[in-house]
């Protein structure tokens, strides 16, 4: 009988940190949520039952995500851009993009109801992946062709991104872009001089649109106008300095009676802060923390660069959305509309950000098979070499010894 291949170790508890985050975030999404549900559905349970439903599709999908490998989704790489794109132009027509909160974000057929810039963003990470480690050794060139190209498809993706809009995203996209450039060998100047660029550009667009341009000013002094711009910061910054360090304890929030919007999605965060105190919150970035490091452990250990920038990539994706929204919910940063991965509520959300998690999953397989074949090639060469040193030839004719000891190479 064959023995069952094991996986290594950071592949189980890359899938334990996970379940663990889900597990936290349903409690925390009832929590947050009941409230709302009850006043709006008639049922405290409302957003609870419709998550766990994602979830119980999710993880699934996860866990066949992560039986494919890696290597194969380099196929799709173009695809998926261009599946992105008609999903895209899909989102702003009349009647199949949905608007909810001034945003047109969402596409709804019949039941099912998801973002196409979730799916987005796992596109670009794996055009970029490809695009990068196909052509790598044109990278930080003179001309720069290469960035130039992949900078394109990315600033067109954008523009979509934005016509919804959706800053939060495109900001995402973008950094995860550079970091995935960086650690392919572009040259800092080039990085730094098209990060210049495009914040001039965000600047610009956030100073188009009036309520961007409110919510940057209210993020710069949320007390110049407590019952307007500022309203949504000051609120969550009561949530943390009532929770202190202990929490008021698990369903005693003040702030998700209406005083805090959004409570159960984009601010669940603050709600953590209220009911479990920096206790809670400590725990929720610590996760986030070990994530981060099993994912770029996970990645730096693959054998191929396309691996090690896809890895990344997805690692970094969701570190970065994760620090936007504890930092947009502190007041360190502009809210711009970024849920917290794996805790807020949201089931496109969801759906792309575990099968990002999957394809982590079979990278770190992939790792174990590597070691495998690293450790079956040093053999192969042991072994040989150890027969070559024991090996023996007759003489030839006219030899004055009888025999002679051959020495192979391995």
């Amino acid at each position: 009988m064959s023995k069952r291949r094991k996986k290594p170790s950071t592949y189980y508890w890359l899938l334990i940190v996970t379940i663990v985050l889900l597990l936290f975030g349903s409690v925390m999404i009832f929590s947050a949520s009941s409230v709302m549900a009850f006043s709006r559905e008639g049922d405290s349970y409302y957003y609870l039952k419709k998550q766990l439903l994602w979830v119980l599709f999710s993880l699934p999908l996860m866990g066949l995500i992560s039986k494919i490998d890696y290597r194969k989704l380099r196929k799709f790489a173009v695809a998926g851009i261009v599946v992105s794109f008609l999903l895209l132009i899909l989102v702003l027509v009349p009647g199949i993009g949905r608007t909810a909160g001034g945003a047109n974000r969402w596409i709804e057929i019949g039941f099912l109801r998801f973002q196409p810039s979730e799916f987005t963003k796992l596109a670009v990470i794996l055009y970029a992946a490809s695009v990068l480690a196909r052509r790598k050794d044109e990278i930080g060139g003179p001309s720069a062709q290469l960035l130039i190209r992949l900078l394109a498809v990315v600033g067109i993706v954008s523009l979509f991104i934005l016509l919804q809009p959706h800053l939060g995203n495109t900001f995402i996209i973008w950094l995860t872009v550079f970091v995935m450039m960086y650690l392919a060998g572009a040259k800092l100047t080039h990085i730094f001089g098209i990060g210049a660029a495009g914040g001039t550009l965000c600047l610009i667009a956030a100073f188009c649109e009036s309520y961007r341009r409110e919510r940057l000013l209210a993020f710069l002094n949320p007390w110049a106008d407590p019952r307007n711009t500022g309203f949504q910061i000051i609120q969550s910054l009561f949530a943390f300095g009532s929770g202190g360090i202990r929490g008021l304890g698990w369903g005693m929030s003040h702030q998700k009676f209406f005083y805090l919007p959004a409570a159960h999605t984009d601010f669940i965060f603050a709600i953590i802060g209220e009911e479990l105190g920096l206790i809670g919150t400590l725990f929720t970035v610590s996760a986030f923390m070990l994530l981060a490091f099993l994912g770029i452990k996970i990645s730096l250990k693959c054998e191929d660069s396309f691996g090690r920038l896809l890895g990344s990539g997805i690692t970094f994706m969701i570190l970065g959305q994760a620090i936007i929204n504890m930092g947009a919910v502190t007041g360190v940063l502009p809210i711009t509309g970024v849920p917290i991965p794996l805790i807020s509520y949201g089931g496109s959300a969801l759906v792309f950000v575990l099968g990002g998690i999957g394809v982590l999953l079979n990278i770190a397989s992939s790792e174990q098979n590597a070691a495998k074949r690293g450790k079956a090639r040093k053999r192969d060469a042991s072994d040989h070499k150890r027969r070559g040193n024991s090996r023996t030839r007759i003489p030839g004719a006219g030899s004055s010894r009888s025999f002679k000891v051959y020495r192979g190479k391995a």
